[in-house]
């Protein structure tokens, strides 16, 4: 079943979803947003793929920056930092996803699912298979080649629909306080050390209030 448009989600959704459910509810559906030094980094590295393109005659890759995307089965829309098309000896050109990132080259499972994303919306535009892509990094200015392996395909697709199911009912997670808390430009707003500890809270303050009412009925006449 296909998603109507004003149901469409931005491709970059995921990577906060997979990165932590709380984060994508507070800005999509409470519209948080707060920047730090990451998203500013981040920001900065899209901005200059954006100002640039070229056609790389050498090795007849076609490189498109800032392509819009979409998928009406998954419901998501986007904007691609980089697509490179490369020939092959069959006239077919092969899409090759490019995704910018800050920091270092590391492995991140949200940033895995995001360009998977990319690929399933080239893939339903094109008609054509998009078997792998890459992460730049712009700190260490390497890229991190990515296979679009059969487990990763169902995990971004089950992702797509966690987060459709999420945003439709309008309800924010609870916080749960782990270390990715640590970097999040959200946390201020989230508060995940204080409300982690309010169930806890609410706990305690119950007993005392029953410790309260047997010490009570103990002492009446």
């Amino acid at each position: 079943m296909d998603y109507p448009e004003d149901q469409w989600i931005p491709v970059s959704a995921l990577n906060h979803f997979v990165y932590c459910p709380r984060r994508v509810a507070l800005i999509y559906l409470e519209g948080s947003f707060h920047e730090n030094v990451f998203t500013w980094e981040g920001r900065m590295a899209h901005q200059r793929v954006d100002q640039q393109s070229a056609w790389n005659r050498e090795t007849g890759v076609r490189e498109i920056r800032s392509l819009y995307l979409a998928s009406h089965r998954l419901g998501l829309v986007g904007i691609a930092d980089l697509v490179e098309f490369h020939p092959q000896p069959n006239g077919i050109e092969i899409p090759y996803p490019v995704d910018y990132k800050r920091g270092r080259k590391r492995r991140w499972m949200n940033d895995d699912v995001q360009l998977c994303a990319q690929a399933l919306c080239l893939e339903e535009m094109l008609d054509v298979s998009v078997p792998r892509g890459a992460i730049f990094h712009v700190k260490s200015r390497r890229r991190r080649e990515v296979h679009f392996s059969r487990d990763l395909r169902q995990q971004t697709e089950q992702t797509a629909h966690r987060l459709h199911e999420l945003l439709q009912s309008r309800q924010t997670p609870a916080p749960r306080l782990s270390p990715r808390c640590q970097g999040c430009s959200l946390r201020e707003l989230c508060l995940p050390e204080v409300q982690s500890d309010l169930p806890l809270l609410d706990q305690y303050r119950r007993a005392l209030y029953s410790q309260e009412i047997e010490q009570g009925g103990r002492k009446a006449p």
